[in-house]
């Protein structure tokens, strides 16, 4: 079995390796030292091995999860000894596939990768871009593999998944709105994310039909539902979501330098 290593143990790294753990792996992960807390909670909780070193971490591992802050990239890599047999998989938002090529130009393959933080307790999608086969084996366990055709769509995957974190914010307006009519904060709660994750789960299953299809056959004419969703469109509660999604786009747009520290996911 693939022996993780991980350089950056932060908080993606955290969540991805609970997800691999959650989903049945069981190689050997093994961990850089920087970040002791976490690093020493996952060896508790996750059975992971802390490394004295980063460049232990590259003696005892073939695939490399990357996943320091972007603004560090270059202090944290350059120095260290890689191989030609060290596949790299960069968690770091908004570095280009090129400016990691050329800061690390000994290895044999880098991947960008990224995933939303709840797979750690549910799989969820994770977005690969370019494609690799052969880490499937691996990947698999944490979640859906999306490989992307391209960083374009590899970016456009990342902004998803910052979606989904707006998505709590949604819940938490919902929920608020059920306590104003007098429901209990935890009644409130599971209502609003079970009505959340109903649809989504049931959206997945038939995926022959559109979103939209499936709305139309529940939003249908003398209906609540329709209602409150004509209110919806006529207010075109949608643009606020895409003009997000477009200024997120532009802040993960390729350039040829490393981002600022103010531009991280």
């Amino acid at each position: 079995m693939i022996t993780l290593g991980v350089i950056g143990t932060g908080q993606f790294a955290a969540y991805f390796i609970a997800a691999l753990r959650r989903g049945g792996y069981n190689g050997k992960a093994l961990l850089s030292p920087r970040n002791a807390d976490i690093a020493s909670t996952l060896a508790r909780n996750h059975d992971c091995v802390v490394a004295a070193s980063a460049e232990q971490v590259l003696a005892g591992a073939d695939v490399v999860l990357v996943s320091v802050r972007p603004e560090y990239a270059e202090g944290a890599l350059a120095d260290l000894r890689w191989e030609r047999r060290h596949t790299v998989l960069s968690a770091m938002a908004g570095i280009r596939l090129d400016d990691l090529r050329a800061l690390l130009p000994d290895v044999g393959g880098i991947h960008l990768l990224m995933a939303g933080s709840y797979i750690e307790i549910a799989p969820g999608p994770i977005a690969l871009y370019p494609p690799a086969p052969g880490l499937m084996s691996l990947l698999s366990f944490a979640g859906d593999v999306v490989a992307l055709p391209n960083e374009t769509a590899f970016n456009a995957a990342m902004v998803s998944l910052c979606a989904s974190t707006w998505i709590y914010n949604l819940a938490h307006a919902l929920a608020a709105e059920l306590e104003r009519h007098g429901l209990e904060p935890d009644v409130a709660r599971a209502l609003t994310l079970g009505n959340i994750a109903g649809p989504a789960s049931f959206a997945l299953g038939v995926p022959e039909r559109s979103l939209l299809d499936i709305s139309a056959g529940i939003a249908t004419e003398q209906t609540f539902t329709k209602t409150g969703l004509d209110h919806l469109k006529a207010r075109h509660f949608d643009d606020p979501w895409k003009e997000a999604f477009l200024i997120s786009l532009q802040v993960l747009r390729p350039s040829r330098h490393l981002p600022r520290p103010d531009l991280i996911i």
